[in-house]
């Protein structure tokens, strides 16, 4: 089992422990490619993160960087380790007057809660239905004591 990066700001409604696997996609064809100066701000903003503030640098690499369509104020990068204990993870990072940040990052369900849905759509995000938080709730609420 590898390391995994923090990944606080996450959208699940309950925590759990166990091992998620992902697989790697390709991102959706409604995306565009930034430019050299956008992403060497991306990967600046990835490197320079408190998301991945535990993680020398030296051990993984930002790739696979788009801008959504819709709004290209939005970005999607996955982080790729170069070492053998650390697991890969996808970012979604926003351009504010700031420049970029990096708003959220995981394995699963990430740009959820966050990103509009056009741009999830642009990278072929899946997220789950807006009611099934309350769902969760109702089911934990009706288990015994």
């Amino acid at each position: 089992m590898g390391t995994a990066f923090a990944c606080t700001g996450s959208s699940s409604a309950t925590a759990s422990t166990g091992v998620i696997v992902a697989p790697v996609r390709d991102v959706a064809a409604e995306t565009v490619a930034p430019s050299a100066r956008d992403a060497d701000a991306i990967d600046k903003a990835v490197r320079t993160s408190p998301y991945t503030a535990q993680v020398p640098t030296r051990n993984y690499e930002v790739a696979g960087t788009r801008l959504a369509s819709s709004d290209p104020s939005w970005a999607y990068t996955e982080l790729h380790p170069t070492v053998a204990d650390l697991d890969r993870a996808e970012g979604v990072l926003h351009r504010t007057d700031g420049g970029w940040k990096l708003v959220q990052l995981g394995t699963y369900e990430v740009g959820c809660g966050v990103a509009p849905t056009a741009v999830l759509d642009d990278f072929g995000l899946q997220c789950p239905p807006a009611d099934a938080t309350d769902d969760l709730a109702a089911a934990d609420s009706a288990r015994p004591a």
